[in-house]
């Protein structure tokens, strides 16, 4: 990351935090260096097992497999029905207040009939949905609604899990949430001090069972202790997750000591450590337990951009493109009438769809697809690339472009397009240089692009282009 954008990201997060700023302790320069040795030899110490691996660019370190719905959740095909707001917990970690009992919702959609939100899951082809809140079993009849209408209205499979504390189970109700046709459980047993009789209760009744928890730092030596007690008991995936910071639950987590982490979104520092370590443990025990390490530049960066492609999907015209990240992506060239003319009958000879281009009604500009970087002579042209993403929302702004979807007779969404990068210009040996990053096929190979000394212009493009490969920088 550039300084520039590393000061910005600071100045962003002293005025979220306000008076809390000061009072937080942050990772020094010298601790962050410290730290960064530290997580490098967990890691290196985690893959000396032939059990660990990678996943999703490096975001996601796990060992031996990950659970139907993280997958899904990876490959951006996933949507979280927030069922409710309300929760019988009051975790120290919790980013939000959880004390509004609310309709439920999803991607900021109210869905209050459980058909339009199946007919959603429909329309944008999605093949995982988890329940949570809040706490679902505080409001069961509505889950076991929205789940029953759910798995008989859609019309292709879905993969559905829920979340919960575990202080509300019985084993009537897991029962009534399996014949509903619930595939997985994930229960926060740190919520309810570790106890382990509701998820007991899960085994054998929902098809998968997991544990999904903060890696809290003073917890290490019981959770340590758990990873056999979990595997044993029939437990079939561990996750755990990396606390974020927000205002809500700041004041608590400056009690308990943390150290913060500048970021898109603020860190405590030793989460991610302590994950690292109850991996390493987990392995040096032997213990077949599978674990994921779900990091929050992995939620950042993948869930976002799954979200992103969807909808761009709906709204992006066929000679534009959606980069890796999710973003919609126009290149448009310039010149004069001759020479975009003479592009234009080459794409022609070519016998090229003319849908992935556009020629200017002036006949001095043209748009294409990616596909068709390799017809086009850049030798006396201009090449503009601009930007967009996309957003689902409940009704028309009128503050950007949109498209209205229906999803039932009842029921209709609109998608949103808004420029976040209004313009790069290029010429010559800089359309070259953006010319290996098109004809790269996949996010590794993009980002060797960047590897070399970035000009001025990869800055611009760089958070729209790729993932950003690895564990986040601690700065």
């Amino acid at each position: 990351m550039y300084a520039e954008n590393i000061q910005e990201m600071i100045c962003r997060n002293q005025k979220e935090y306000q008076d809390n700023y000061e009072t937080m302790k942050w990772l020094s320069q010298d601790q962050a260096q410290a730290a960064s040795r530290l997580r490098k030899t967990l890691i290196n110490s985690v893959f000396s097992s032939p059990y660990a691996g990678w996943k999703y660019s490096q975001t996601k370190l796990h060992t031996h497999a990950i659970s139907p719905g993280c997958a899904i959740c990876g490959q951006g095909e996933w949507s979280c029905l927030f069922i409710n707001g309300i929760c019988n917990a009051r975790c120290f970690y919790c980013p939000s207040s959880q004390d509004d009992p609310g309709q439920p919702m999803a991607n900021t959609l109210i869905f209050d009939n459980p058909k339009d939100y199946a007919d959603y899951v429909c329309r944008f082809n999605i093949k995982g949905v988890s329940f949570s809140g809040g706490e679902p079993f505080l409001t069961f009849d509505r889950v076991l609604k929205y789940l029953e209408v759910l798995k008989a209205r859609t019309d292709h499979p879905v993969y559905t899990w829920m979340y919960t504390n575990g202080l509300l189970v019985t084993g009537e109700k897991l029962a009534a949430l399996r014949d509903s046709g619930l595939d997985e459980i994930r229960f926060d047993i740190s919520a309810n001090f570790y106890r382990l009789k509701a998820l007991e209760k899960a085994v054998g009744i929902i098809p998968r069972v997991t544990v999904e928890i903060p890696a809290i730092p003073e917890d290490l030596p019981s959770t340590k202790k758990l990873i056999n007690i979990l595997y044993k008991s029939g437990v079939d995936h561990l996750n755990l997750h990396q606390i974020r910071c927000t205002p809500f639950n700041s004041s608590r987590l400056i009690n308990r000591g943390y150290t913060f982490v500048h970021g898109p979104r603020v860190t405590v520092l030793e989460t991610e450590l302590a994950a690292l370590e109850l991996i390493q443990y987990s392995l040096d025990q032997s213990i077949a337990l599978p674990i994921n390490y779900c990091s929050f530049t992995y939620r950042n960066q993948f869930q976002g951009a799954g979200a992103r492609k969807r909808y761009s999907l709906e709204i992006k015209a066929a000679y534009e493109d959606i980069t890796s990240t999710g973003h919609i992506r126009h290149m448009k060239i310039t010149g004069t009438r001759e020479i975009i003319t003479g592009i234009c009958q080459t794409l022609l000879s070519a016998q090229v769809d003319s849908s992935l281009y556009s020629l200017s009604g002036e006949k001095d500009s043209l748009s294409f697809a990616a596909g068709l970087w390799h017809l086009i002579d850049f030798s006396c042209v201009r090449l503009k690339i601009v930007y967009s993403t996309s957003a689902i929302r409940p009704g028309v702004t009128y503050y950007h472009p949109f498209k209205q979807v229906p999803l039932n007779p009842n029921k209709t969404v609109v998608i949103e397009r808004q420029v976040v990068q209004p313009g790069i210009w290029m010429e010559g040996e800089q359309i070259q240089a953006f010319g290996c990053l098109i004809i790269a096929r996949d996010n590794e190979q993009i980002h060797k692009v960047f590897d070399t000394p970035a000009p001025d212009l990869y800055r611009g493009i760089l958070p729209f282009e790729i993932i950003t490969p690895g564990l986040a920088q601690y700065y």
